[in-house]
C-alpha cells in the first residue's frame, strides 16, 4: 500500500500535538513550534517526504526529524510504505547516467581540462579592499609605503578597525588581510622597516576597485595625472623622488640658500668665514664669534653631490646620502605632537587621565602603542602628515614600580634599549608615591638614580603626583616647541636596517655629516622607530642569549655578560652542561667558571644551580 499524495494534514496534526508538549516544557520552545505550525498551515503545495518540510520557514532539522519519526510510526501501524526521498531518487538516476557515460569514454581523456582557478577579488569594505585602495592613493607602486601610512589612508575604506583590541576579544584586525594579498601576489614586502609595494596585478586590481565603486581620492587630480602618464608609457615620478640625487652637507647648503629656503642655515653661513681648518689635526679651529664645527671622518663616503630635488607640491627638499633617502622640513612646516603610550595610565578607572588633562591645557596629544618609552615628542609635517621622532623621550615610573624594576633587572635592560635610540634627551620621571617596597629599597633607588645621571647621562625628574607630572609635561612641551621654532628637521627614511645597532649607526653618521649648525636636527621616521625599536624586533643572537639568561631571577645584566664571556652562545652553554659527568658538576659549572670575576659579576652556588635546572637538567 502507498501513502496519500498529500501528507500535509497529517503533518499539521502531528506538529500541533508536538507544539502542545513543547509549550508545557518551555514557553519559548512552544512559541517556536507554534510559529512553525502557522507557517505549515499556510503552505499551499503538497507535502509527502519530511525533507520537503525544510522549505517552510521556521521548520529546521529538529522539527523535521520529529515529524519524520511520527511518519515512520504511522507507517508501521497502518502498513503503509514510507515515501522515498525525491532527492535521493534523482541523484541515483544521475549517478547511473554518469556511470554509463564514463564507461563509453577513454579514461585518459577524462578530466583532461584543468580546473580554472577563480580570480581573487577582495570583498567590498574589507581589509584587503582598503589596503589596495590606500596603496593606490598614496602612489606606492614604485616606492612602497609603511604600515602606518597605509593604515592612515585605508581606515576610511574599511568597516573594520586596523588595530586589534584584546580587551574586547578582538584579536584580529583588518590588517591581517595583508597576508592574503601577499599570498595572492598582489603585494610584495621588502626591506626593514617593512615597505609594501603593489605588483602589476595588484595595481590593476586597485584600479578596478576604484572604478567599480566610483571612489574619488582626496587628491584626485594627482591620481589622474599619474594614470595618464602611465598610460602614455612614461614613468610617473613619485613625490619621494625616484630620481633622487646623492647630496651631502655641501650640496644641501647650495640647495638651501636663503633666497630658495628662507631662514635655513643663515646663521651658519654668516659664521663659517670665521672658521679656519687646522690641516695637521683635520679639525676646525674656531675663532672669536665663530661656530664650533666638526668635519666628517675620512671614511664616510661622500660622492660628488648634485643639487637635491625639491617637491613641486609640498616644497620639501629631498635627496639621498650614503644610500639612504632623506628630506628636510623647514621651520613652521611641521607641528609638535606629544605621544603617550596607551598603557600609561593613572589608575584602572582613569586610563585617559594624562591625555585628557594635557588636552585641557592646550597640548596637542595622542595616545598610541609605543614600542619603547612611555612618552615621546613627534614632529608631524603639516602637508604630507609624515612623522619623525624628535630628540626627546620620557620614561615615567611610580616610585614603587621604579623599585620593582631595579629588583627584576627591567631597569637596566630598559636603559640599554633607550641608549640604542640615539636620543640625546632621555628623561626618567619618578612620581614620589610612598610604598613599603620603596622604603626598604631607599639606598638602591638612590644609587640607581645617580648611576642613571652620571653614567647613562639621562635626566631624572621627580614629581609629587600625577597632577604635578601633567604640569611638568605641559611646561616641557612648551620648551620643546620653542626649541624647534627656528630649527629645520632632516628626516631619514632607511630601507634596509639589519639590527637595532644599525638604526643607531645610521643616525650617528647623518649627525656627523649634517648637524654642523644648531638649526638642523637629524631624526628617524616614526614608523621606522616603531618597527625597529620593538622589544623583539631585529635582535641579535647575542641579545637573545642575554635576555634568556636574565629571565632567571637573580641574573643581572653584569652577571649575564660575564656568563656570555665564558660561553658566547646558548649552544656553547648547553654543550658544557652535556659534558658534565655528574649533576653535581653541572650545578657548580657556572659558579666555578666565574669564581675569579669581581663581586657583582660572580655567580653563587644557588644561582648556578638555578641556571643548571633551567638549561642543563635533563
Amino acid at each position: 500500500m502507498s501513502l496519500p499524495q498529500n501528507l500535509k494534514p497529517y503533518y499539521v496534526e502531528w506538529l500541533g500535538s508536538e507544539a502542545e508538549k513543547a509549550t508545557q516544557k518551555n514557553e519559548k520552545l512552544g512559541a517556536v513550534y507554534a510559529k512553525a505550525l502557522e507557517n505549515l498551515k499556510s503552505h499551499e503545495s503538497a507535502l509527502v517526504h519530511p525533507n520537503e518540510l525544510l522549505a517552510i520557514k521556521g521548520i529546521g532539522n529538529r522539527i523535521k526529524n520529529v515529524l519524520k519519526d511520527r511518519l515512520h510510526s504511522f507507517c508501521r501501524e497502518t502498513g503503509f510504505e514510507p515515501p522515498p526521498d525525491p532527492q535521493l531518487v534523482v541523484s541515483n538516476v544521475e549517478n547511473r547516467q554518469r556511470t554509463k557515460i564514463r564507461s563509453l569514454q577513454d579514461d585518459t581523456q577524462a578530466d583532461e581540462r584543468p580546473k580554472k582557478k577563480r580570480r581573487y577579488v577582495p570583498k567590498r569594505r574589507s581589509g584587503g579592499y582598503a589596503i589596495l585602495l590606500a596603496l593606490l592613493e598614496c602612489n606606492s607602486s614604485r616606492q612602497g609605503s609603511s604600515k602606518s601610512e597605509i593604515v592612515n589612508l585605508a581606515s576610511k575604506y574599511c568597516d573594520h578597525p586596523f588595530h586589534s583590541n584584546p580587551t574586547s576579544r578582538d584579536f584580529h584586525s583588518a590588517w591581517s588581510a595583508v597576508k592574503t594579498l601577499l599570498a595572492r601576489e598582489l603585494l610584495i614586502e621588502e626591506g626593514r622597516p617593512k615597505r609594501y609595494i603593489l605588483t602589476k596585478e595588484g595595481e590593476e586590481m586597485a584600479h578596478t576597485l576604484k572604478k567599480t565603486d566610483d571612489i574619488t581620492f582626496e587628491d584626485e587630480a594627482a591620481y589622474q595625472i599619474r594614470l595618464g602618464a602611465d598610460s602614455a608609457g612614461n614613468n610617473s615620478n613619485d613625490i619621494d623622488g625616484e630620481n633622487e640625487v646623492t647630496a651631502d652637507y655641501s650640496a644641501l647648503i647650495e640647495a638651501t640658500q636663503p633666497h630658495r629656503l628662507p631662514g635655513m642655515f643663515q646663521s651658519f653661513q654668516t659664521k663659517t668665514a670665521a672658521v679656519q681648518v687646522d690641516s695637521n689635526a683635520n679639525k676646525p679651529r674656531t675663532l672669536a664669534g665663530g661656530v664650533n664645527t666638526k668635519l666628517p671622518p675620512a671614511d664616510v663616503p661622500t660622492n660628488k653631490p648634485t643639487s637635491p630635488s625639491r617637491g613641486t607640491k609640498d616644497n620639501i627638499v629631498r635627496a639621498r646620502w650614503n644610500g639612504i633617502s632623506y628630506e628636510v622640513w623647514e621651520p613652521n612646516s611641521y607641528e609638535i605632537l606629544l605621544v603617550i603610550d596607551h598603557r600609561e595610565v593613572k589608575s584602572k578607572s582613569e586610563r585617559e587621565f594624562f591625555a585628557n588633562q594635557l588636552r585641557e591645557k592646550g597640548v596637542m596629544v595622542e595616545t598610541r602603542q609605543l614600542s619603547l618609552s612611555d612618552i615621546l615628542w613627534v614632529a608631524r609635517n603639516k602637508i604630507t602628515k609624515r612623522e619623525c621622532v624628535l630628540d626627546f623621550m620620557l620614561e615615567r615610573k611610580r616610585l614603587d614600580d621604579f623599585a620593582m624594576s631595579i629588583m627584576d633587572n627591567r631597569f637596566v635592560e630598559q636603559k640599554n634599549r633607550l641608549k640604542k635610540t640615539g636620543c640625546r634627551n632621555v628623561f626618567y620621571l619618578v612620581e614620589d608615591i610612598a610604598s613599603d617596597t620603596a622604603v626598604k629599597m631607599a639606598d638602591a633607588i638612590r644609587t640607581a638614580v645617580w648611576v642613571t645621571i652620571i653614567y647613562n647621562e639621562f635626566h631624572v625628574k621627580r614629581t609629587k603626583n600625577p597632577d604635578d607630572t601633567v604640569n611638568w609635561l605641559k611646561g616641557m612641551t612648551s620648551v620643546i616647541e620653542n626649541n624647534y621654532a627656528q630649527k629645520s628637521v632632516l628626516v631619514m627614511s632607511p630601507r634596509d636596517l639589519k639590527s637595532q645597532d644599525d638604526y643607531l649607526d645610521t643616525l650617528q653618521k647623518f649627525r656627523v655629516q649634517f648637524e654642523r649648525a644648531n638649526n638642523l636636527e637629524c631624526c628617524q621616521r616614526f614608523d621606522c622607530f616603531q618597527e625597529i625599536m620593538d622589544k623583539g624586533s631585529l635582535m641579535t643572537v647575542k641579545e637573545l642569549f642575554l635576555r634568556a639568561l636574565m629571565v632567571n631571577k637573580g641574573v643581572s645584566l653584569e652577571k649575564a655578560i660575564s656568563i656570555q664571556a665564558k660561553f658566547p652562545t646558548l649552544c656553547a652553554l648547553l654543550k658544557a652542561y652535556r659534558n658534565c659527568d655528574s649533576d653535581e658538576k653541572g650545578k657548580n659549572l657556572l659558579a666555578d667558571a666565574l669564581k675569579c670575576e669581581p663581586g657583582t659579576r660572580k655567580v653563587g652556588k644557588a644561582l648556578s644551580e638555578t641556571l643548571w635546572k633551567t638549561f642543563g637538567k635533563r
